[in-house]
């Protein structure tokens, strides 16, 4: 009887059948397709790839919830980036999700704050926490989920250090400032274009990352009450509220964006509004700006080396790690990395 004509199974697939057709032990099958595929256990690569075909042949589905019973793992890595409006954190999606698969592992987006409540009740390899620093309690909650659960925790804070979980540090505080001066030098008056975090205008200008440029702007002897222009979270509020500002009476000069994404929609709306850029509107991000999100030329901004790579290996890392673990500070430096948004630099 051909395969065609088999009759429809009246139950799933199993692993031993699985593993049989692979040629291969259900314990080998197993390692393969319960995200330890890296583990020595799981045979050579011309093994994992012909237990993926059976797999896929027999149409095998995992049961990933009585693997995380087993093994205290999920099989997939969680990013808890809470706003996917900017192209960091699309770009930072795709390099993990990329290095994940090769370990078997999934990757899961959470584009809202639940994180804490999503991660109390969920199984994962690992999680990358990304607002800590933005919200009163975060902190406290990271510490509570890194003792409650299984899940490898990784935080992104410049506030906290490693208590059972890694933390990534790399605080842009020194290089808001180093934006500023740079502008400052060729202008009388340098802006900030920070979006609304919370229903108060001092919510976000009491950010540490806004602070810092006010703070600059102040010992420059500028007012900083008259440089900050909020907007709207989302590309398209950033876009609108450029083209009023940049087409109003007290168009900027020079601004530093709070992100990437505005300063994509600044230079956009500076184009429609036939600015020239550098030469009649200077622009510097703070933060990295994805090649492929750069459609009008390259912008200035300041970032971190790699940092999508640096971030994916220790995510990938932690999702790998086994058995207790102090945590590890990983420390990200930010440099200058010119475009064609500013004066007188070589772009990259």
């Amino acid at each position: 009887m051909s395969s065609d004509q088999r009759a429809p199974r009246r139950g799933p697939v199993t692993l031993a059948e699985v593993a049989r057709t692979a040629g291969v032990s259900p314990a080998t099958a197993s390692f393969v397709l319960s995200g330890r595929g890296s583990a020595r256990s799981s045979g050579s690569r011309e093994t994992k790839a012909k237990v993926r075909a059976a797999a896929e042949e027999l149409g095998y589905v995992p049961n990933r919830n009585a693997q995380a019973m087993r093994t205290g793992r999920g099989g997939g890595i969680v990013l808890a980036l809470g706003d996917l409006a900017d192209p960091w954190g699309v770009q930072l999606t795709n390099q993990v999700a990329a290095d994940a698969l090769e370990h078997d592992f999934s990757t899961l987006v959470l584009a809202d704050e639940r994180w804490f409540e999503y991660l109390s009740s969920a199984s994962a390899d690992a999680a990358f926490v990304t607002s800590i620093d933005r919200f009163p309690g975060a902190p406290d909650r990271v510490r509570r989920l890194a003792a409650s659960v299984q899940s490898g925790i990784v935080a992104f804070s410049g506030i906290m250090e490693p208590e059972g979980f890694d933390v990534i540090s790399s605080t842009p505080y020194r290089a808001m400032r180093e934006a500023f001066l740079r502008l400052r030098a060729r202008h009388d008056r340098v802006h900030l274009l920070v979006q609304r975090i919370g229903a108060a205008p001092e919510a976000v200008l009491s950010h540490p990352r806004a602070a810092a440029f006010l703070d600059a702007a102040r010992e420059a002897g500028d007012d900083p009450s008259t440089l900050a222009r909020i907007i709207e979270p989302g590309g398209l509020a950033a876009y609108t509220s450029g083209q009023e500002w940049l087409t109003g009476p007290d168009r900027p000069e020079a601004v530093v964006c709070f992100t990437g994404y505005q300063a994509l929609s600044l230079q956009m709306a500076a184009m429609q509004a036939g600015l020239r850029l550098p030469e009649d509107l200077e622009i510097i991000a703070i933060g990295d700006v994805p090649l492929e999100s750069q459609y009008f030329g390259s912008i200035s901004y300041y970032g971190v080396d790699r940092v999508f790579h640096r971030y994916s290996e220790v995510l990938v890392g932690s999702a790998l790690r086994r058995g207790d673990h102090p945590g590890t500070l990983h420390t990200f430096e930010w440099e200058f990395f010119p475009g064609s948004t500013t004066l007188d630099e070589e772009p990259r």
